[in-house]
Order: structure tokens, then C-alpha cells, then sequence
């Protein structure tokens, strides 16, 4: 019986895939040698169980798109260089037109991050297309990052109101 399911490895990982890194210290890095670097100037190292990865660009990188698990938060962006590691099962199919993407919003860090359906624990959330859940999370980050927004409406706790806005961003389709 043939499965659905695509497997990845070092030889198609980078061909339109998502994936969450766990960031690693560099400390703790059980090589000394990069297999391949990059035109961007990332650097990858490959197991029999995974790859890691070297650089200063997180979120979209070619048709792929591969965020950061730092901690507390999903990492995506452009900065400092931080290390990750991803297992070969960690990877998914990433396509620009399904509706393969959910909006993640942590309240009391105010910040607003994307991930991939098949890592929704819950698997009741609202899934968007990739353009769809950029606009979505420009249009959180505007609610949580200023107040002008805020002059349109009546309201007496404007975290309350700030919340409700987002949550209803969300939830809706």
C-alpha cells in the first residue's frame, strides 16, 4: 500500500517545504563541518535523522518556508545568525495556494506568528492560504504594535478591545 504521506531527506527538503527549526547553541553542536553553504550564505548540515541549518534569515527562504522555534515564540526574520535543527519528519509539504496555515497570537508578549495545519494541536483553527495568513498577521501586528487604530472605537479597556479585535481576525474567514 502506497502512503500520501512525502518524505523528505537531504536530496528534496529544500523544494517548497515548511518546517519548524528548534534553535540549537552553537556550543552544544555535535560537528565542526558545514555540507553546504548557500548563495544567501546560509550553511546546512545533514544526519541520517535531519538537517541543520546556519543563518540570519528566518520565515521565507526560495519557495520553502522554515521559521525558528526559539523558546517562547516562533522566530521570523531577518537578524542575528541563529542555528537550528530540523528532523527530516519536521518537514511538510508547502503550497503557496492550499490553505495550509493558521495564525498563532501570544497576548502577553504581543506577538503574532504563522504555522503549518499538521502541527495544530488543536485542529479547529481558521487555515489560510500563505498571502491570505501574511495579510492576516500584518493586520494583528498593526492592532498589537500601535493604538491609532484605536480612535474608531468605544470601549472602556482597550487590551480587552485590542484581544477581541484580533481574536475575531482569526476566527473569521
Amino acid at each position: 500500500m502506497k502512503s500520501d504521506i512525502k518524505t523528505y531527506n537531504k536530496h528534496n527538503y529544500f523544494r517548497n517545504t515548511y518546517a519548524v527549526y528548534k534553535e540549537v547553541n552553537p556550543a552544544d553542536l555535535p560537528f565542526s563541518v558545514w555540507h553546504y553553504l548557500s548563495k544567501s550564505g546560509s550553511a546546512y548540515h545533514y544526519t541520517k535523522e535531519g538537517v541543520y541549518r546556519k543563518s540570519n534569515h528566518w520565515g521565507r527562504a526560495a519557495k520553502c518556508r522554515w521559521v525558528l522555534d526559539i523558546g517562547d515564540c516562533l522566530y521570523v526574520s531577518k537578524g542575528r545568525e541563529r542555528i537550528g535543527y530540523a528532523g527530516w519528519t519536521d518537514f511538510y509539504e508547502n503550497s503557496e495556494s492550499s490553505k495550509s496555515y493558521f495564525v498563532k497570537v501570544n497576548f502577553e508578549t504581543k506577538t503574532v506568528s504563522y504555522d503549518h495545519r499538521s502541527r495544530d494541536i488543536r485542529a479547529n483553527s481558521i487555515y489560510r492560504s500563505a498571502k491570505d495568513t501574511k495579510k492576516i498577521i500584518q493586520k494583528i501586528k498593526r492592532l498589537l504594535e500601535t493604538d491609532s487604530w484605536s480612535k474608531y472605537y468605544d470601549f472602556e479597556n482597550i487590551e480587552l478591545m485590542r484581544e477581541q479585535l484580533v481574536l475575531k481576525l482569526i476566527t473569521t474567514k
